[in-house]
C-alpha cells in the first residue's frame, strides 16, 4: 500500500458508515413502532432532532479531512511497520479482530478517563434517552482530541489501514443495535459480547455504572481490566450527562464541554491546566472535584451504609 489509504482514517470511517444508513434507518423505524405498540415514548423532539443535526454534523466536518495529524502518524507508522502480514492467511482477520477490540477498549476507556478526549466523547452520552439514532451521535471535535491515535500501533505492527478502518467501521455498525432499552439480557451472552443491557449500563450515570462497560463487540477486556458492572433490576439506568448541558442546540452540545474546560483554565493558574485538561473529568485542584471515581466512592460508602 502506497499510503492514499490513509488521507484521513477518521473520514474514511464516516464515508464507509455512509452505506449502512438504509440498514440504520429500517432499525431505528422498528424500534420506534415496536416502542408505540408497547407504548414506551423511545423518540422525544427534543433529543430526536438533537441527535439528527449533530450527526449531520458530523458527516459534514469529516468532509473537510481535518484529521491530518492522525493520517500521518498512520502513515509513518505504515510506512516503517515492523510485518508485511499476509492479508490472505487465514489467520489475519482473526487476529485483527482481537487486536482492534483490545486497543478500541482503550480507546474508549479513555475517552472516559482523560478529559481531553471526554470532550469529544460527552457529545455521544449528551442525550438523556437511548435509542438507535443515537448510536450516530457522534462528536465533531474527535480531530482535535485525536484519540484515535490509540490504533496506531495495529498499524505499525504490520495490520494494512484500510482494513483496520474497515474494522473500526463495522466495531460502529455492530454498535448501533445496542443502543436500545426494547431487548433485555440475553443469557450466556452477556459478558461475552457487548449486548444491550451492558450498553445501557454504559450510557448511565448512576454512580455504580459510571465509566463501565468500554468494549465494543466483545466485553472480555471489559472483564479483565475490571470495568465490567452488569444491569441490575433494581436500579434502572439514567441517561445523559453528570453534568447535562441543559440544551438540545446541537452547537452548545458539541462544544459544551470544550467550553468548561476553557473556563477552568480560565479561572485557574497554569500549574493546574495538565489537570484540568488530562485528569479525569471531574477533577479540580485540592481534591474539590467530583470524578467517577469519587462518585462510586460515595455510592458504595452510602451502600454499605444502607445495609448495616
Amino acid at each position: 500500500m502506497d499510503g492514499t489509504g490513509l488521507e484521513s482514517l477518521e473520514m474514511n470511517i464516516h464515508q464507509i458508515l455512509l452505506f449502512f444508513i438504509p440498514l440504520f434507518l429500517v432499525m431505528i423505524l422498528t424500534e420506534h413502532a415496536i416502542g408505540r405498540k408497547r407504548r414506551k415514548s423511545l423518540y422525544t423532539r427534543g433529543d430526536t432532532l438533537a441527535s439528527i443535526c449533530i450527526a449531520i454534523g458530523q458527516q459534514l466536518i469529516a468532509l473537510l479531512s481535518l484529521g491530518v495529524v492522525v493520517s500521518a502518524v498512520m502513515m509513518i507508522a505504515w510506512e516503517y511497520r515492523l510485518f508485511d502480514l499476509p492479508v490472505t492467511s487465514w489467520w489475519y482477520l482473526p487476529a485483527l479482530f482481537i487486536a482492534h477490540e483490545f486497543a478500541y477498549y482503550w480507546f474508549h476507556r479513555l475517552a472516559h478517563e482523560v478529559r481531553w478526549f471526554w470532550a469529544s466523547h460527552s457529545v455521544h452520552h449528551s442525550t438523556e434517552e437511548l435509542n438507535i439514532l443515537a448510536a450516530y451521535r457522534f462528536g465533531w471535535t474527535g480531530w482535535l482530541s485525536m484519540g484515535r491515535l490509540v490504533f496506531v500501533p495495529l498499524i505499525w505492527f504490520g495490520f494494512e489501514p484500510t482494513i483496520v478502518a474497515l474494522m473500526f467501521a463495522a466495531n460502529l455498525m455492530y454498535q448501533s443495535w445496542l443502543h436500545t432499552t426494547l431487548i433485555g439480557k440475553l443469557g450466556f451472552l452477556e459478558g461475552i459480547l457487548n449486548t444491550p443491557s451492558a450498553h445501557r449500563v454504559h450510557h448511565a450515570r448512576n454512580a455504580s455504572y459510571l465509566d463501565r462497560n468500554h468494549g465494543g463487540v466483545l466485553i472480555i477486556f471489559d472483564r479483565m481490566f475490571g470495568t465490567y458492572v452488569e444491569e441490575q433490576e433494581n436500579e434502572p439506568c439514567d441517561y445523559g450527562l453528570v453534568k447535562p448541558s441543559g440544551s438540545h442546540n446541537p452547537i452548545r452540545i458539541a462544544f459544551y464541554e470544550w467550553g468548561n474546560i476553557f473556563n477552568n483554565l480560565k479561572s485557574n493558574p497554569i500549574r493546574y491546566w495538565p489537570g484540568f485538561l488530562f485528569g479525569p473529568p471531574g477533577w479540580a485542584p485540592d481534591g474539590k472535584g467530583t470524578t467517577s471515581a469519587d462518585l462510586r466512592a460515595f455510592y458504595r460508602a452510602g451502600h454499605d451504609v444502607g445495609q448495616a
